[in-house]
């Protein structure tokens, strides 16, 4: 948004421009950006509603959409009830209240609902269209906090503000102090401040006179706000001198251009200033002293007297304004030139302290130049960054990649034995994930589970497998088949609230000990206290927990032992590297220090009847791979069981 915003002020520059040229009002340019700046009143607010409120749905775990739709559908309703139209600056200052607000607003009671209400269960809907019983989850808590909230946010475009009455129960000094804290307080919140506060206080400071024909509003904008919102010109000019030598990033060198014009929303927005606590009390602070020391040295003392107009426009560079007022020069110049360094005074420590925790410190520096890598690490950092920002996208372009060949292809299960080492009984089978792609060719699970793991949906393709995992087992058992089933889960499922309870309501279809779960190493570092909770319920339903793919991650056991594992499977490439002699000795204490620690082994991708014989003289009880057997579709385990069951002779 922060581009468009900044083609919007370029406009208004033109805008300004024009108007200075005394350009025709008539003109057809003139009167086209006429238009696309009252658009940006509105655009502005909504397109900051509908920001804020994905990022408040992300924070806290909603869904996006839902939350959007409903902060839109209040901002909505409150323009109904507003005086629409026709009163563009009185609706600025409320819709932008109302971008901070009403997403607030919408994730608080969206989340109060849900808690309030009783768990929805769908029944035989949930199978039968998922998406269909999501958006009945998801719009029933939506439908009522519309209904909580659709009163409230109409009460919101009122045509006098609450504060309109400040000057007359505050003396007229206190009044400007309050005014300017609470507007810049919103600017730093995101909003317009000047826009919020004019609509708050009934455009209170247009309307006080602090000498004949120049208002409280004029002072602001001659003395106070210098270089925009929060006197950020001294934060700006604080940045250059502390990072002037640094390397690094420099957010000011795109500032300044903009911000000779008091347009400073690069500088707030992307170092940032706005929401960031380090800059919270000198933004505010700076302005509010201004304001204080203007008013009382041109209202109260009456050191500078007016002679004309002081209604100049904003955009004018601040220490040019003196030139187009009605007032002795020198005087203005001067307590401009006072309230300019009282600002730096006030930024300076707390600009020091941002870049020290931003970047090394002076002692590191000194110690990278005295080692020939000072010049070179900027160069390096900007590397760094880019090289995060590639990764991003890239794991954007897979994903992408992935949704689409689920959207196109056929997913399908397959089922591969594990058989007793010794005596060759089956002991169950591991679900494996296939995917076929439109033109029917099968995709490795590489080449799209890790993309896909990566951007959060791994818990709906475990939910998916489980699903039809189930429906096989019962399909079996209705054939006389029982065999048990291993699936394979990701943190990401036993961590959400939502998709673990999914989980075990699936699983309870069947009797326990028929479904297994297996983890990698890796998931039982995330969030370990709540994982090891969830393995506790899985276990305490009859589950065994299988960790897979020992030997490929950290491998480290008190892991395991936190989280209470069954059985742990020793991985294939760790068999491949047991052809030489120390990787057979690694190979051999590996499966010695599990069955001491009470673990049942099992040895992965056995493929021949040596890899078998080695294995089985380690001591694994059991041995999964195609010297067993190759994964094969639900409709062909049973004739799986009986092959192997006639192979080995057991029953």
């Amino acid at each position: 948004m922060l581009p468009v915003f900044l083609v919007m002020q370029c406009l208004g520059l033109t805008l300004s421009a024009m108007d200075l040229g005394d350009v025709a009002a008539s003109s057809a340019f003139h009167q086209l950006l006429t238009s696309v700046l009252s658009f940006q009143q509105y655009f502005w607010p909504v397109a900051m509603a509908a920001s804020t409120a994905i990022h408040l749905a992300r924070a806290y775990g909603d869904d996006p959409i839902y939350v959007v739709v409903l902060t839109l559908s209040l901002m909505i309703l409150a323009f109904l009830s507003s005086l629409g139209p026709e009163a563009p600056a009185q609706n600025w200052g409320w819709m932008m209240l109302a971008s901070v607000l009403l997403p607030s607003a919408a994730v608080a009671c969206m989340r109060l609902v849900r808690r309030g209400m009783p768990r929805l269960e769908f029944g035989d809907l949930s199978q039968a269209s998922p998406a269909m019983a999501r958006t009945l989850a998801n719009g029933t808590p939506f439908a009522i906090s519309l209904c909580l909230l659709a009163w409230p946010a109409t009460l919101l475009p009122s045509s006098t503000g609450p504060l309109a009455g400040i000057f007359e129960w505050l003396p007229a000094w206190l009044a400007v102090v309050v005014l300017t804290a609470l507007g810049n307080v919103a600017w730093w919140m995101g909003m317009n401040g000047a826009g919020v506060m004019d609509w708050a206080s009934g455009n209170a400071l247009h309307h006080t006179m602090a000498l004949p024909g120049v208002s409280l509003a004029d002072l602001d904008n001659v003395f106070n706000y210098i270089g925009g919102s929060g006197a950020t010109l001294a934060l700006l000019v604080c940045l250059i001198w502390y990072q002037w030598r640094k390397p690094g990033p420099k957010v000011w060198r795109w500032a300044l251009p903009l911000h000779v014009f008091n347009i400073n929303e690069v500088l707030t927005f992307a170092l940032p200033v706005v929401g960031n606590w380090v800059f919270f009390l000198p933004f505010v602070l700076a302005p509010t002293l201004n304001a204080l020391i203007t008013y009382l040295v041109v209202a109260e003392w009456q050191w500078i007297p007016a002679s004309g107009s002081w209604d100049v426009t904003w955009v004018i560079p601040h220490f040019l304004k003196p030139l187009l007022l009605g007032a002795p020069l020198e005087k203005v110049w001067a307590l401009q030139v006072v309230l300019f360094l009282l600002s730096i005074v006030i930024y300076r420590p707390f600009v020091k302290r941002w870049v020290q925790q931003e970047q090394l410190g002076e002692a590191a520096w000194d110690l990278a130049n005295r080692m020939n890598l000072g010049p070179g690490l900027e160069v390096f950092s900007e590397a760094r960054f880019v090289k995060r920002q590639d990764a991003q996208h890239d794991w954007s372009r897979q994903a992408h990649a992935a949704l689409k060949l689920l959207r196109e292809g056929q997913l399908s299960m397959h089922y591969q034995p594990k058989v007793d080492v010794h005596t060759g009984r089956v002991l169950g089978f591991e679900a494996l994930l296939r995917l076929q792609d439109a033109a029917g060719r099968a995709v490795a699970p590489q080449g799209f589970l890790p993309s896909l793991e990566r951007v959060g949906f791994g818990d709906l393709l475990d939910l998916w497998v489980v699903r039809r995992v189930v429906e096989d087992v019962e399909r079996w058992r209705a054939q006389g088949v029982d065999a048990p089933v291993a699936i394979n889960l990701t943190a990401s499922t036993l961590c959400n609230a939502e998709s673990f309870a999914r989980l075990m309501s699936t699983l309870a279809k069947l009797p326990p000990g028929m479904l297994q779960v297996e983890l990698l190493e890796s998931s039982l570092i995330e969030e370990p206290e709540l994982v090891r909770a969830r393995l506790m319920d899985l276990r305490t339903a009859g589950v065994r927990v299988f960790v897979d793919d020992f030997g490929t991650g950290y491998s480290n056991l008190a892991l395991f032992h936190s989280a209470e594992v069954d059985v742990v499977k020793v991985d294939r490439s760790l068999l491949m590297a047991a052809t030489e002699p120390r990787g057979e000795r690694l190979y051999r204490e590996i499966c010695s220090t599990l069955h001491r620690l009470g673990y049942d082994v099992v040895a992965e991708g056995v493929e021949t009847t040596a890899e078998r014989d080695f294995v089985a003289h380690c001591g694994v009880s059991a041995i999964q791979g195609w010297w067993v057997g190759r994964p094969v579709p639900p409709e062909d385990v049973p004739g799986t069981l009986k092959d192997l069951a006639l192979r080995f002779g057991a029953a």
